[in-house]
């Protein structure tokens, strides 16, 4: 069994994943999953109002090359005023043509009104997802008119990709999921990325980039404390915390504890 995205915290192991990709993916065995997925999005979205949800992360760009093979070139990205600032300008660069950005306008003041939310320690990450991508998606959903929305979720990454068995479910806001990668194993979207050369985040190559993935900086998962959580993203971007500050009591005690500046 390929192991879960959440035990591959070493960046050689996700390397070394991503280099035996081809070699489990020749173009024969991609080609056929790929048709075989193509098909099944074209036969789940005919006579359909469609669109893909994209993050900029490697599964997403994955999904967005099969949504748009199928005809599927609407597309939305939820985030927030808590982004890095490299990932937003690789984002302008790099977005699809249909993309639509729906900006949740979660910023430093709800962050400090809200301090169990900054790198949550013993508190499940989808609360973040709930926030700001859920939230994202149903705004755009309902402003679409759409009848399905597309998502990169793979059980390997351990996401819930519908009830057993099943890879599209309607939710009880009537929003219908569809994860046309679910049974994706690793290694074939690194695969596709790498034939194709679609081009990659620099969340990548940050510290535990394919652990944690894109989302907000105080979002970011499997930190032992706080402490951690700054130390990582002071490496990313110092600028980040130094912005924060002002507006965030934990960013500018953690900055005069450790003597930043």
């Amino acid at each position: 069994m390929a192991p879960r995205k959440q035990a591959l915290a070493d960046a050689a192991a996700w390397q070394a994943t991503r280099d035996r990709a081809r070699e489990e993916w020749p173009d024969a065995r991609l080609d056929e999953l790929l048709e075989q997925t193509v098909t099944a999005v074209r036969a789940a979205t005919r006579g359909k109002r469609a669109a893909y949800g994209w993050s900029g992360g490697k599964d997403s760009i994955a999904l967005g090359h099969v949504a748009e093979l199928a005809g599927v070139e609407d597309s939305c990205m939820a985030m927030s005023n808590l982004e890095f600032p490299a990932f937003l300008a690789w984002v302008t660069d790099h977005m699809p043509d249909g993309l639509t950005v729906v900006n949740t306008g979660h910023g430093l003041a709800w962050l400090a009104r809200n301090p169990r939310m900054l790198f949550p320690q013993g508190e499940p990450g989808w609360r973040w997802f709930k926030e700001i991508n859920h939230a994202g998606q149903r705004r755009y959903y309902h402003a679409h008119k759409l009848d399905i929305l597309l998502l990169g979720r793979r059980h390997a990454d351990s996401n819930f990709c519908g009830p057993k068995g099943k890879h599209v479910y309607t939710d009880r806001e009537g929003i219908t999921r569809y994860s046309p990668l679910a049974t994706w194993s690793h290694t074939a979207v690194f695969a596709l990325i790498e034939r194709e050369q679609l081009p990659m985040p620099p969340v990548y190559d940050w510290p535990r980039g394919y652990q944690v993935g894109t989302g907000a900086w105080p979002a970011r998962q499997w930190t032992r404390d706080q402490d951690h959580g700054f130390e990582e993203v002071w490496t990313i971007d110092p600028d980040v915390i130094r912005a924060a500050a002002p507006e965030l009591p934990a960013a500018a005690d953690w900055l005069h504890r450790t003597g930043r500046s």
